[in-house]
């Protein structure tokens, strides 16, 4: 009895002497997170303790840059069709009578007031810009609107035609245009038109998407600028339903967003969410909430990786890695109500990880189970007469 007991104490003793070492557990403790500033291990980490004010600063800087954005990409002159090379105008002229230029052409009319109407065949802006007009020469094109061409015509005519009148028509649109490629039905280009194209608009002449709404972005290229949509939100929000310019390129992405959720959760996987985004108390609630039974509620942590200047004040000094990010780690307490604000605003971008690390008395009971394991099949040899 005496060497049972002993050989139970000398195995509790190297269970214990090798527990904290040994221990299953399925990812770091809150305690090594903790003591992020004295980890050599963890020197080029930054842990952010994140409350709302924290929270909604972080979804204004993320927002931020699309609104500015926005503002660069908006035509503020979506009416005003201005003509290119390639296009191909028609000209009508009407002179008042006793008509003097026009009156024994062959394209000319007369209409029932006694003015005189001349159709001029069509017209095609040349590399230069230009067209050559009867008695009016070369009329500079390239930038001007409809309106402007016209008035430019009269004005040349005005000395040799009798209070001449002009109207210019677009008839074929080949200098501007819009390009719609990507989950579209049919991938094509899209004639400017003289009182715009929206990002709507241009969608629906491709045919639509092929993909659900809320899982496609829009992305508008333009001039070296790249701009993101959700088209949930183009839909939603008629100010971000803006007017194209020609030469945009209209790229509709479905784009899997994917956060992986581990730890002392009910449920360990990767949720899938909208283009519109999602926020961390979305995305725990997908995952089934945290485990009540083992979780640390003041130790749940959003891993990412930023950009050095996406904070304006770093915990500490800022260590780039190689791809010029800084590894960063967002702690958040869930023992104190306010953080359940700060967890409903909180963003989630694609890729991230969220950890919720086990509480300490989970660890115990896992020793005590372990204990548990040893001791009873010991007491059952002895009981058998095995050990002595």
């Amino acid at each position: 009895m005496r060497r049972s007991t002993a050989l139970t104490a000398l195995l509790l003793g190297m269970t214990l002497a090798g527990c904290a070492s040994y221990m299953p557990y399925s990812g770091p403790r809150a305690s090594s997170m903790n003591d992020v500033a004295h980890n050599k291990v963890m020197a080029d980490i930054q842990l952010v303790d994140v409350n709302y004010a924290i929270s909604r600063y972080l979804k204004d800087e993320i927002e931020r840059p699309k609104l500015d954005l926005l503002q660069d990409f908006t035509n503020p002159h979506p009416l005003s069709y201005t003509v290119g090379p390639g296009d191909t105008l028609q000209v009508y002229i009407w002179e008042a009578p006793p008509a003097m230029l026009f009156a024994s052409s062959t394209a000319s009319m007369s209409t029932p007031s006694g003015s005189i109407m001349t159709t001029i065949p069509d017209q095609m802006v040349g590399s230069d810009g230009d067209i050559m007009m009867p008695f009016a020469g070369e009329i500079p094109c390239a930038g001007k609107t409809l309106n402007q061409i016209g008035a430019e015509i009269r004005e040349r005519l005005a000395r040799m035609a009798h209070d001449p009148q002009v109207v210019v028509r677009l008839v074929k649109n080949h200098a501007q245009s819009v390009t719609v490629v990507g989950n579209v039905k049919n991938s094509t280009e899209i004639p400017m038109i003289p009182g715009g194209v929206s990002v709507l608009q241009a969608i629906a002449a491709a045919g639509g998407v092929v993909r659900p709404v809320n899982k496609v972005t829009i992305q508008l290229s333009r001039g070296g600028k790249v701009l993101q949509l959700p088209l949930e939100e183009v839909i939603r929000n008629p100010r971000e339903n803006i007017s194209l310019r020609g030469g945009d390129v209209l790229t509709a992405l479905y784009k899997p967003l994917q956060v992986t959720v581990m730890g002392a959760t009910k449920e360990t996987k990767e949720v899938d969410f909208q283009a519109s985004g999602i926020s961390l108390a979305q995305a725990l609630a997908q995952a089934g909430g945290i485990n009540g039974n083992q979780a640390d509620a003041k130790a749940v942590f959003v891993f990412r990786f930023e950009k050095p200047t996406f904070l304006p004040q770093w915990p500490k000094p800022v260590q780039i890695t190689a791809n010029g990010e800084v590894p960063t780690v967002f702690r958040f307490d869930f023992s104190n109500p306010a953080t359940l604000f700060a967890a409903q605003t909180f963003p989630i971008q694609n890729h991230d990880l969220i950890y919720v690390a086990s509480a300490p008395i989970t660890d115990l009971q896992k020793f005590l189970g372990l204990i548990v394991q040893i001791v009873y099949p010991i007491q059952g040899l002895t009981t058998a007469g095995v050990v002595p």
